[in-house]
């Protein structure tokens, strides 16, 4: 059996529809249709019950499934065998980050890289969901963190400080200094899980929250345009000619901004060498990130 054909199998399985496999496989519908069919038709089997909400293993099929998925995380890790023994710096190199440190000159980070190397070619994944580098979605990340998850390895390379910002009008016609004595705007998932959502359940009425956003973006384009405040963080809120800092809200949040791979990738000379170009171009802008360049 090849795995190119049970990573049909397995990805129906675990997505339960014949759509959501196809996105997750990046082909089309009648392409997953067809392979599963085939896949069943060679082997004799029926491993899915067609419902009218998608597809269910049967029941003597699911003990397949603890199977499919230990063959995937072989094969994964064989991917990551094989990438391990790439020294030189060209071809593609895919980095992951959140949306608040592309906005503050990661892009640019990227684009100086690429310059120094022409031979890479470099694919920017810019998300503030999970990525799953056990599939190999990405060679690096780096995002804000309190701390690493056990698949990765890598170090901070700052710290990322966050503070409340408004448009200069706005605090002028609402000094108040309590929370609820303001109008807010707050993250929605996946930042509900970040600092600054922990920070948002504890201090801030939801009366008073007039936007949600999963985007640190979304909402310094709404604090812009004076809908209220928001905890921002720095490397975002201090060049944004529109913005200044509550200094009615001082309190300061932060996180460790890391630069990190999957620890199976940690001993290539290549991946190390790209750790350490972005960590040491982001430490040149530590104060811009750490909340010291207004």
């Amino acid at each position: 059996m090849a795995w190119d054909d049970l990573r049909f199998v397995l990805s129906v399985a675990e997505e339960g529809t014949l759509s959501g496999a196809a996105r997750t496989l990046g082909v089309n519908h009648s392409t997953v249709l067809r392979r599963v069919a085939a896949f069943e038709a060679e082997k004799g089997v029926q491993l899915f019950e067609r419902t009218s909400s998608g597809y269910a293993l049967r029941p003597e099929s699911r003990p397949l499934l603890a199977a499919l998925r230990a063959i995937k995380d072989q094969v994964n890790g064989l991917d990551r065998a094989i990438a391990k023994q790439g020294l030189e710096l060209d071809g593609p190199v895919r980095v992951t980050t959140s949306d608040s440190i592309a906005a503050a000159g990661l892009t640019g980070y990227v684009a100086a890289f690429q310059a120094q190397h022409p031979g890479v070619v470099a694919e920017l994944n810019i998300t503030n969901s999970y990525v799953d580098f056990s599939n190999m979605e990405a060679d690096i990340t780096i995002r804000p963190a309190a701390a690493l998850s056990e698949e990765l390895a890598g170090e901070p390379a700052c710290e990322l400080s966050l503070r409340v910002y408004a448009t200069p009008g706005y605090l002028t016609q609402n000094p108040a200094a309590s929370y609820d004595g303001h109008v807010w705007l707050g993250v929605a998932a996946p930042l509900t899980s970040t600092t600054v959502g922990e920070w948002q359940r504890r201090n801030l009425p939801d009366v008073n929250i007039v936007l949600r956003s999963n985007s640190f973006v979304g909402l310094r384009d709404a604090a812009e345009c004076g809908l209220g405040l928001a905890m921002l963080p720095c490397c975002m809120g201090d060049p944004s000619p529109r913005l200044i800092r509550a200094e009615a809200f001082p309190e300061a949040l932060s996180a460790s901004l890391w630069v990190a791979t999957h620890k199976d990738m940690a001993g290539s000379a290549k991946v190390q060498s790209i750790l350490s170009w972005f960590t040491e171009a982001i430490r040149a802008d530590a104060d811009l990130f750490e909340g010291r360049k207004p």
